[in-house]
């Protein structure tokens, strides 16, 4: 059994590691706006009704679309959109949160009080040129609220991550992809 489960977790590994080039160059060459400039253009648009506490690209079947996640303290729920390449909302749904959720409401509320936008927060952390937003997500966890980001460079996937409650970069000690 534990010959499976290592043999499996290496699969896995392998695969993730053998689709960054193609997921880098599928980016690398679309025509469409970049992740980072569809981010700005949700958060501007919910600006009223919510801040963001996910996004994430994905591709199905071969389409590249966005997850993105709001929360909406007024109404206190989750709002969660699906969005074209071209940063057109294909999809919205409503979700009360559940209880191991709280961490991304402290977070979504950290985030209003300091007046923080994630497009901002993301591109301070971003690094060299080229590369590709693939996911930023609000964090807390032994009593830090971040903002982590996953970007896909030439060399592979990296993850960068900020603390909210400091606006320092937070060092990443061992992260896997």
């Amino acid at each position: 059994m534990k010959y499976i489960l290592l043999s499996a977790t290496l699969f896995v590994s392998a695969f993730c590691q053998a689709n960054n080039p193609a997921i880098f160059n599928k980016l690398n060459t679309a025509k469409d706006p970049s992740a980072q400039s569809i981010l700005n253009k949700i958060e501007t648009k919910y600006a009223n009704q919510g801040v963001i506490v996910e996004f994430e690209l994905e591709f199905e079947k071969g389409i590249t679309v966005y997850e993105v996640t709001l929360f909406d303290e007024q109404n206190k729920r989750f709002i969660e959109l699906i969005v074209n390449a071209q940063g057109k909302v294909i999809e919205q749904e409503y979700e009360q949160p559940e209880l191991d959720e709280e961490d991304e409401v402290a977070a979504a509320k950290l985030m209003k009080q300091k007046n923080y936008r994630m497009h901002q927060l993301v591109k301070s952390i971003s690094p060299a040129p080229p590369y590709y937003l693939l996911e930023s997500q609000l964090e807390q966890d032994i009593g830090i609220t971040y903002l982590v980001a996953t970007f896909i460079t030439e060399k592979g996937r990296h993850k960068k991550a900020i603390d909210l409650a400091t606006g320092k970069n937070l060092p990443l000690l061992q992260w896997g992809n």
